[in-house]
């Protein structure tokens, strides 16, 4: 159990990498849509999340499920949001500005919150 939940959060910590450089080629570029890259990766946040949480209840470790909760809701409000506004063109630049930050604090929050 302990390498899938390892596999799991290299999978997990890779992911909001990627998600976080798939914002910043955007702002880069000047665009300021959701590309391909953000797309698919909010969903695999989202499952490896919900994946690495199973995993730990399964295994009897401590969870501290408030933090569980509010980085699942942003989760899904990003998700939701990149989701419903994907083949939008122009996109709002404070939808696509909103959809960064809630990630981006989401990983803030998986970092500072102990």
């Amino acid at each position: 159990m302990d390498a899938l939940r390892i596999a799991l959060l290299v999978l997990h910590v890779g992911g909001m990498a990627v998600l976080l450089g798939g914002f910043g080629l955007e702002l880069m570029g000047g665009t300021r849509r959701f590309s391909p890259v953000i797309f698919h990766m909010v969903g695999i946040q989202l499952l490896t999340g919900l994946l690495l949480v199973g995993v730990n209840e399964a295994d009897d470790r401590d969870l501290d499920h408030t933090k569980v909760a509010v980085k699942l809701l942003i989760a899904f409000v990003v998700t939701g949001l990149v989701h419903a506004t994907r083949k939008r063109d122009p996109l709002p630049p404070a939808l696509f500005y909103g959809a960064f930050a809630l990630a981006a604090s989401n990983a803030v929050i998986a970092y500072a919150w102990t």
